[in-house]
């Protein structure tokens, strides 16, 4: 066990390093799709397809260079320059230089291929590695004839004020940088974009690790690989809801386990490394909408081993200018996989980084249903979980704040109300917003009595501040400011807990429609009519701390 701890701890350390490289997924700030002439607010000149080719006629007094990759694939032009003597002079109008790539990018590298029209394998989307310029991959099985295909070859070119560029079905190509700032060229389902690296992304310098599951040997499962020949293709979804991909399953993977055999189709080539993309249970909830796993080259008799502590996150999961593939359609495991790498709390679209929240909560699924979209669309990225269900520790690395809220305590077990004593102990610590609300209230109460008791102070507090029982009571650390968010402070202890009331007999939904009318009510003071009034504020408030 402790060999297991170990070798698990090892990888994960790697994993963690990997994103945290400078070009790496976290730096991904944007994605933009081409048509025949495209240009957007701060891109370095105009971009033009023709015949295949991307050329990027640079702005006036924009200075670029060659990416690590391109220059590169430079060096290899047919003349036998050198490649810092053609990029100095295809820069000085020297004409244009092509070179060929000895292989597909590596941030497609590990993904499921899709044939070109010559047979040879391109990588569908985006992996789960965090390096992009961690090396190259190996091709797929060309499927019926059973040979392992040679991805077809990117080509670059200098430009007299630019950089030209050429990719293979499914390719991608670290082109060049301006400043702090890469260019890639991915080509996906024929469709080319743009992807924008920054290496000052705030994601990348909020970027701790990603949160895990404990190491649990309960789920590693040996299994036996089946191949299919010839491979069989299918088209499947990707991250990008407009973008369907085809991909080749290599075969099956199955193993027993304590709900029964389960049976899965690997991506991958069995003579390189398989992989596994998968749903589960707990998608969309404490994990992404979906995972992958690296099964490596399965033995001689078809056998391999399936650690589901080792499952991925996709890139999308950190950002939304990934393009991901789903898993085939029907690759769900049958059961909760409570192992490997949990959803982020952190996560770049175009609305900047998100503002992740962790919310333990109890009420009744009706009123859950009807409120949880409120706080994505009033700016909050909230992780809900049950505190009676979801019994695995949560780190709030990475969260901007922690709430915990129900209207009865009875429900809960002993283990549920010490995690939520620890979870609010944590924030309180961590000196993170920390709100209780309805009974779930007296958490964050006793998490701070002790706290401070520990601490040595004597707030000398005998009797707890109780709200009437026609009001709910709000309570919340003094990392807070509730007046700014248009709240009345009822009581303030000697702890320095800072307590709000709410009434409970108003409605759920508001008459207000637009996120600027309760932007506007809240600005001029207005009273708080609704319950969707009441989550707006709250989440204004956790937005004003940020």
């Amino acid at each position: 066990m402790n060999q297991f701890v170990t070798e698990w701890n090892t990888w994960r350390d790697s994993r963690n390093s990997a994103l945290a490289k400078p070009f790496g997924w976290l730096s991904v700030v944007g994605l933009h799709w081409l048509d025949a002439e495209s240009t957007w607010t701060d891109a370095p000149g105009t971009f033009t397809v023709d015949d295949g080719w991307v050329t990027v006629s640079l702005k006036t007094g924009i200075k670029a260079g060659p990416a690590a990759e391109t220059f590169d694939l430079l060096s290899k032009v047919d003349n036998g320059e050198s490649a810092g003597a053609a990029a100095a002079s295809g820069m000085n109008g020297g004409g244009p230089r092509r070179a060929t790539s000895p292989a597909v990018p590596s941030d497609t590298s590990t993904l499921p291929r899709v044939m070109d029209q010559s047979g040879a394998g391109a990588a569908a989307a985006d992996s789960a590695g965090g390096d992009s310029s961690a090396g190259t991959g190996a091709g797929s099985d060309a499927g019926s004839e059973g040979h392992t295909a040679v991805p077809a070859k990117p080509q670059v070119r200098v430009e007299e004020n630019g950089f030209s560029a050429k990719l293979p079905n499914g390719g991608s190509l670290n082109w060049f940088t301006v400043g702090n700032v890469l260019y890639e060229l991915i080509d996906r389902g024929g469709r080319l974009g743009v992807r924008v690296r920054n290496s000052k992304s705030p994601l990348l310098g909020k970027f701790f690790e990603v949160p895990v599951f404990d190491p649990d040997p309960d789920f590693v499962f040996l299994a036996r690989f089946t191949r299919f020949d010839p491979f069989k293709t299918y088209t499947i979804e990707t991250a990008q809801e407009d973008l369907q991909l085809q991909t080749q399953a290599a075969g099956t993977v199955t193993f027993e386990t304590p709900r029964g055999e389960v049976s899965l189709l690997a991506t991958g080539c069995p003579k390189t490394g398989l992989q596994l993309d998968f749903h589960d249970s707990t998608n969309g909830c404490t994990t992404a909408a979906w995972r992958t796993i690296d099964l490596g080259v399965p033995n001689q008799d078809g056998s391999l081993v399936i650690d589901f502590n080792r499952a991925v996150n996709y890139p999308f999961a950190f950002t939304s200018f990934a393009t991901c593939p789903a898993p085939i359609e029907g690759n769900v495991v049958p059961f909760d996989v409570t192992a490997g790498e949990r959803r982020p709390p952190f996560f770049y679209s175009e609305a900047g980084i998100n503002v992740p929240f962790l919310f333990y909560v109890w009420w009744d699924e009706e009123s859950a249903e009807v409120t949880r979209p409120w706080y994505s669309r009033f700016g909050l990225d909230i992780t809900i979980l049950n505190p009676n269900h979801d019994d695995g520790r949560i780190s709030l690395v990475g969260f901007d704040g922690v709430a915990m809220s129900g209207g009865d305590l009875s429900p809960l077990g002993r283990k549920a109300r010490s995690r939520l004593i620890d979870v609010a102990t944590e924030a309180l610590t961590s000196r993170i917003p920390v709100i209780g609300i309805g009974a779930y209230s007296a958490f964050v109460i006793q998490a701070q009595r002790e706290l401070r008791s520990q601490q040595g102070y004597v707030d000398g507090i005998e009797t707890e501040y109780e709200a009437p029982a026609d009001r709910l009571l709000i309570v919340m650390n003094n990392e807070l400011d509730p007046k700014k968010a248009g709240f009345d402070i009822v009581h303030t202890d000697a702890s320095g807990l800072i307590y709000v009331e709410m009434p409970f007999d108003i409605p759920l939904e508001s008459d207000r429609t637009e996120v600027e009318d309760f932007q506007a009510a809240m600005e001029s003071g207005a009273s708080i009519t609704s319950w969707q009034e009441f989550d707006y504020r709250m989440v204004a408030l956790i937005r004003h701390h940020r």
